[in-house]
């Protein structure tokens, strides 16, 4: 939990105090200075908003899941896959800017600074509604990064005070997951109120933002990893939190490939980019033979959970990964891609697909295959590419100045109707939780679900992996739903076409890399560096 000086606020202070050395104020394990000043103060808090990491900057994180797949990322996601992960190697894992991974030193670093925020605020002067909007926007960010930790560590310690210089860090111990949660939903409470009263700007924190943080916080707490003994009253508390927002302004956007380009009803919460201020999703995730960047394939494990448009799925695997038709489905396993549920059009590009008046090879010699004449390196495995979040009108090469300004979606009102949807399961109002994913289905043209029982939990569950994918849900699903064992024996799949001389094509699923499953892969482990600086105070979780 190491001290943060930010340069700009530093620069600033130099031009306030002339050729006085700022490294002569005391206290010396603190920003001072700036707590009297709105335009400095407000400059901090803009600072922690880069706190929330948005899924264009952690472009390999679908990668930690049976989601995507990245060639290019063999020392970081399969490092999980592979079951090779320890509290060692997890440090590794992303960067002091992008923890795609390991969050612990980054988060505790930004929630620092918060609480610095929080003890020196109520000194300032500034006009009531100002100092509300900021303390508001404090406690969600704060909020969510202790989020973060949550649902990767599990317990974790609370921290609200600033640490100084001369502290014992030994007396920093885990704090439970439920102390945790509770802290958290109090601090979005207040997040609300605080800011119901304010004017606030497109891509600031909302009182909504504070209610959906909620409900996913509350969701994943009433989840069987983290609620074991299936305490009714966590499910409860799920629903509620979610139900509050379900009346509200938003819609679904009927669009589902357009509600990732642009600012629609759906959106809660979410990063906003401009010309100046962009991102490159399209050339990250680009296809090889367009100079794309490569990364980000999608897995055959995702692309056969689509379902036909008939609501049948359109075919199983035998233990040698054969395909098994499902007869009642329509499929064609000569022509796999057809009929399937229009979200899988929206968001991934396979063989035959056209892109910008580019038709798609992913078969074996193919001009996007990693037999390609153009960068193969940078060809998928799986037989797929990224399409959602992808703007087609822009251009994927990597090297491109058109950059995208399409906004990351935090939370979505798809995201609050499934959420309703499985707490209202899990408390045994099935009418409502069938209501609800129908919803979601017929904004993406699918006939509606009328299981019961197991079956439909099997539903709801799988309405959020097609409907959420590649979004951030999925590495926390499996792992709440205690699912992560059944997922990991599938291994990493792909789809291996092969196009004969008369052009016709036969299709194989195979296996693109292998997954091991530990029972510790349902939490991350402690750095090895904060437990030997606890001085034995910090826990390791199990298994590492």
């Amino acid at each position: 939990m190491k001290k943060i000086k930010y340069l700009s606020i530093l620069i600033t202070l130099v031009v306030f105090t002339g050729c006085h050395d700022i490294l002569d104020i005391e206290p010396k394990d603190r920003i001072t200075g700036i707590w009297a000043n709105e335009a400095l103060v407000e400059s901090y808090v803009n600072g922690m908003y880069n706190s929330l990491q948005h899924g264009f900057s952690e472009a390999l994180w679908g990668s930690l899941t049976d989601e995507l797949h990245d060639v290019h990322n063999n020392g970081g996601a399969w490092t999980v896959q592979r079951g090779e992960l320890t509290s060692d190697n997890i440090s590794t894992l992303g960067t002091t800017t992008t923890p795609y991974v390991n969050k612990w030193g980054y988060a505790y670093a930004r929630i620092r600074d918060i609480n610095e925020f929080f003890e020196e605020i109520e000194s300032s002067d500034f006009e009531e509604e100002i100092r509300d909007r900021l303390k508001g926007e404090m406690k969600f960010i704060r909020a969510y990064l202790y989020s973060e930790l949550l649902w990767r560590y599990g317990d974790v310690p609370l921290v609200t005070h600033v640490f100084a210089l001369d502290d014992d860090y030994t007396t920093v111990a885990r704090d439970s997951y439920d102390k945790v949660v509770d802290f958290i939903v109090k601090e979005l409470d207040e997040a609300a109120l605080l800011l119901g009263n304010s004017e606030i700007k497109k891509g600031r924190v909302t009182p909504d933002a504070a209610l959906a943080l909620k409900s996913r916080v509350l969701l994943y707490a009433a989840s069987p990893l983290n609620n074991p003994s299936n305490d009714r009253a966590k499910w409860e508390k799920a629903a509620q939190a979610a139900q509050v927002l379900l009346d509200k302004k938003y819609t679904l956007y009927p669009d589902y490939k357009n509600l990732f380009l642009e600012d629609n009803d759906e959106i809660i919460f979410a990063r906003y980019f401009t010309k100046s201020l962009n991102h490159n999703i399209n050339g990250v995730s680009g296809t090889n033979s367009l100079y794309g960047g490569g990364h980000n394939h999608p897995t055959e494990n995702l692309v056969m959970d689509y379902e036909m448009v008939n609501g049948e799925f359109p075919y199983s695997l035998d233990a040698s990964n054969n395909i098994i038709v499902n007869p009642a489905s329509g499929y064609d396993p000569n022509n796999p891609y057809l009929n399937r549920d229009p979200r899988f059009y929206a968001s991934i590009l396979y063989d035959g697909c056209i892109f910008q008046n580019h038709e798609i090879e992913t078969f074996d010699g193919g001009i996007d295959s990693p037999l390609s004449s153009v960068v193969p390196w940078n060809a998928t495995m799986t037989g797929y590419y990224l399409y959602k979040f992808i703007n087609p009108s822009k251009s994927v090469n990597l090297r491109t100045d058109d950059l995208s300004t399409n906004p990351w979606i935090y939370f979505r009102y798809g995201e609050i109707l499934l959420n309703y949807a499985e707490a209202k399961f899990e408390l045994g109002d099935e009418d409502a939780a069938r209501k609800y994913i129908n919803r979601i289905r017929a904004r993406a043209g699918m006939p509606p679900v009328d299981s019961s029982g197991p079956d439909l939990r099997d539903k709801i569950r799988h309405e959020r992996r097609i409907e959420l994918a590649f979004e951030g849900h999925r590495f926390f699903d499996v792992r709440r739903w205690k699912i992560l064992e059944e997922v990991s024996i599938k291994q990493i799949l792909g789809m291996q076409i092969k196009k004969a001389a008369n052009g016709e094509k036969s299709y194989t699923v195979k296996v693109v890399a292998p997954v091991a499953y530990y029972e510790q892969h349902h939490r991350l482990p402690i750095p090895r560096t904060e437990i030997d600086k606890s001085g034995g105070t910090l826990i390791q979780n199990s298994g590492y």
